[in-house]
């Protein structure tokens, strides 16, 4: 069981949620008769499970565990977590988040947990990528950290029910948690990697300073998913410290990889280099958003608007995350990525932001629009979206 593999595994749950989210997308505009919420369930949590979990954790296990990845354990480990992973991607739809949904789930988190324990034990080279492990380590215990929520959500569902708002900060905390704190932080130790391979040791006030930045923002940040309950100035203040720590920490991050550009953009082709840098870009509109929202008008608006979260959130995971992964996997020969083919994914998730963005400020001005024209102009380009995702995962990219 090399990396590679792990992520062309990954890579099959990219297409299975773009299937999902293809139905998804259609069914506004011609109802099948299907469970919407149990679609929803299962696109988002193989989305984050599958695919962009998947996806990190075979990057991380080619940097660290490379020379362990072949023993009887880890391969009971990563095919324990695929069975559970494929088991909700199964079970979800069919009942939503009951029984067996919730054994897939609870057997996945153990999983990990096995992870955790052999990735600690048997982590290679991390004198020679210091801050990438730094990095590293941190996300992982935010991916713990995270792993809290799902174990609580029964004991919150009995004691104050599925409509009150403690259910809801726990969503809110586990959502939080894995893209603000995992998936971020194990984005940013993959960076670090990159300069870290061609033996340049980075500045450890500069990557210190990142380090605590993005800490303090994933923690502070918290409090902004608990706005929409306005429960005080307080929490606006805590908000608003971790949003502006996150835009620091970016435009620190920036700042270091502007000194040492030259070091990432010789070994790599001139569009991965330009994708890194749209990643980029991405990333700081992230926080900004983030920070707005950290305001309570903003705050209310994104909640009554549910557009402007569903716009974040695939901002975050089409637009940041799922670029990153495939071009990393790319420079590191894991696959094969024509760049037509990740245009045609890329346009399609840049024309659906468009609208979904602009469908809410209408809603925000109160213009009146036709809904079902916004949904088939999406169900057309997010069919282009999983044209172009078709076409990667098919791409020469078998096990």
């Amino acid at each position: 069981m090399n990396a590679k593999k792990q992520f062309s595994i990954a890579l099959y749950f990219f297409f299975g949620i773009s299937i999902l989210g293809l139905i998804l997308r259609l069914v506004p505009v011609y109802p099948l008769g299907i469970n919407f919420s149990n679609f929803l369930h299962a696109h988002s949590h193989v989305a984050f499970l599958g695919w962009l979990h998947g996806g990190f954790i075979s990057l991380i296990s080619y940097i660290f565990l490379r020379k362990k990845l072949n023993t009887r354990y880890f391969r009971f480990i990563y095919l324990f977590t695929i069975f559970n992973i494929a088991g909700m991607y199964i079970s979800f739809p069919i009942q939503g988040y009951k029984l067996f949904s919730i054994i897939f789930l609870s057997l996945f988190l153990i999983s990990t947990y096995l992870f955790l324990s052999y990735f600690f034990k048997h982590k290679q080279d991390i004198d020679i990528y210091p801050a990438t492990y730094k990095f590293t380590k941190a996300g992982l215990w935010l991916m713990f950290v995270s792993s809290l929520s799902p174990w609580s959500l029964v004991f919150i569902l009995k004691m104050f029910g599925k409509e009150s708002n403690f259910y809801k900060y726990d969503i809110f905390y586990y959502l939080h948690f894995q893209y603000n704190g995992w998936f971020l932080f194990a984005m940013i130790a993959i960076t670090m990697y990159l300069l870290e391979r061609r033996n340049i040791r980075l500045c450890h006030r500069q990557t210190k300073l990142i380090y605590g930045l993005l800490l303090i923002a994933v923690f502070f940040g918290y409090f902004s998913n608990t706005l929409w309950a306005n429960p005080g100035i307080f929490y606006n203040i805590l908000a608003f410290i971790g949003g502006f720590a996150e835009i620091a920490a970016i435009l620190y991050l920036f700042r270091l990889l502007v000194k040492y550009r030259i070091y990432i953009k010789q070994p790599i082709s001139d569009f991965s280099y330009r994708i890194l840098k749209i990643i980029l870009f991405s990333l700081m509109l992230k926080s900004v958003l983030q920070f707005v929202g950290s305001f309570q008008y903003y705050a209310d608006l994104s909640y009554l608007i549910r557009d402007f979260i569903i716009g974040y959130l695939h901002l975050i995971m089409l637009g940041i995350f799922t670029p990153f992964l495939l071009i990393i996997a790319k420079e590191l020969n894991f696959i094969e990525l024509k760049s037509a083919h990740f245009y045609t994914f890329y346009f399609g998730f840049l024309i659906t932001e468009a609208v979904i963005f602009f469908r809410a400020t209408l809603l925000w001005f109160g213009v009146n629009f036709s809904a079902y024209i916004f949904n088939l102009i999406l169900f057309i380009f997010t069919l282009l979206m999983f044209t172009g995702i078709s076409l990667i995962t098919s791409f020469k990219n078998k096990i």
